[in-house]
């Protein structure tokens, strides 16, 4: 009994020092289906976008993903386009206000935005 406690202590000290030393902070997260523009959000480099589509067809579905100026407006450019399921990870180098513009057909899209430490930013692995 004594060394499931003691296991367990282990554990949840280590899943607690896990949160502690990891940097990554979600600074908002979005999801929903269809056509939108997202609220502007601000957020510090360096950053990581996360994000998945998912549906309940395999065919005719499309997902468009861009970048938008949060205080002027004008596109930056496409992050992502889509015409399978899948998800990813994007890392961003340069803070500021943003908004993401979405076209979806037959899709939920769900996406995340995290600020990282520099040294996560360096040992980050695109997919």
């Amino acid at each position: 009994m004594m060394k499931c406690i003691y296991r367990v202590a282990i554990f949840l000290t280590l899943g607690l020092l896990a949160t502690v030393v990891s940097g990554e902070e979600l600074v908002v997260e979005y999801q929903g289906s269809g056509n939108t523009t997202t609220r502007e959000f601000t957020v510090k480099a360096p950053w990581i976008l996360d994000w998945r589509i998912n549906s309940d067809y395999n065919k005719m579905i499309s997902f468009d993903l861009d970048l938008i100026d949060g205080t002027t407006g004008v596109l930056i450019g496409n992050i992502k386009s889509a015409k399978q399921l899948g998800d990813g990870v994007s890392l961003f180098d340069k803070g500021g206000k943003y908004r993401f513009r979405i076209n979806g057909s037959f899709i939920r899209w769900h996406l995340k935005v995290k600020e990282l430490t520099a040294e996560e930013a360096k040992r980050y692995t695109p997919r």
